[in-house]
């Protein structure tokens, strides 16, 4: 799998997804577009696997929608890929939007540079997931996920916060650096 050429993401920049419960795409925004080439008539209402390179472990991507139902706020990495089917490696805040009952109906994802000292790390439990899937099924390799976090005693938010080296307060820090969110507060200021 190492063939593929992999792109890096603008520290500055953030790309947002909006996805619905089932994972389809109902937005994204223009850094998203630009950095995948994906024109957003391309993949609005795609599953969201549609955007996640081939080789990511279909148990992660369970993962993230599991993930979702439960928690608030969830760290994920994932490994996206762009139309011309180069990868990138993405730090994720995923996050839940309630409507007025309370009730989930959709889910932000913020998307940012992923730490390279993060990559190989997380390479080394996708290699081995997807060769459990392969050979054994999703459910062992969900079981075997289970069994890692389990030994080393962490929740799957701990071990990613593990994998990139950021503690959550430091992982907020990181998703509020945007440059677009720069520039509204600098052009607010001259008014």
């Amino acid at each position: 799998m190492g063939d593929n050429i992999c792109i890096n993401l603008d520290v500055n920049k953030i790309a947002k997804l909006k996805i619905d419960t089932q994972g389809h795409i109902l937005y994204a925004n223009n850094y998203f577009s630009s950095l995948t080439k994906f024109q957003i008539h391309e993949i609005i209402l795609k599953n969201f696997d549609y955007i996640l390179y081939d080789d990511m472990p279909e148990v992660t991507k369970k993962t993230m929608l599991d993930l979702g139902k439960t928690n608030e706020i969830n760290y994920l990495i994932l490994k996206g890929k762009t139309k011309d089917n180069d990868c990138y490696w993405g730090f994720v805040k995923m996050t839940q939007d309630l409507n007025e009952y309370n009730e989930i109906k959709s889910y932000s994802l913020q998307i940012k540079l992923l730490p390279n000292p993060a990559i190989s790390k997380i390479e080394k439990l996708f290699e081995i997931l997807r060769e459990i899937e392969k050979n054994a099924g999703k459910g062992a390799a969900q079981k075997y996920l289970e069994g890692y976090l389990e030994e080393k005693n962490l929740s799957f938010n701990d071990f990613i916060l593990d994998v990139t080296e950021i503690n959550e307060k430091k992982a907020e820090k990181y998703f509020e650096i945007d440059e677009d969110a720069i520039h509204k507060k600098k052009k607010k200021a001259w008014f």
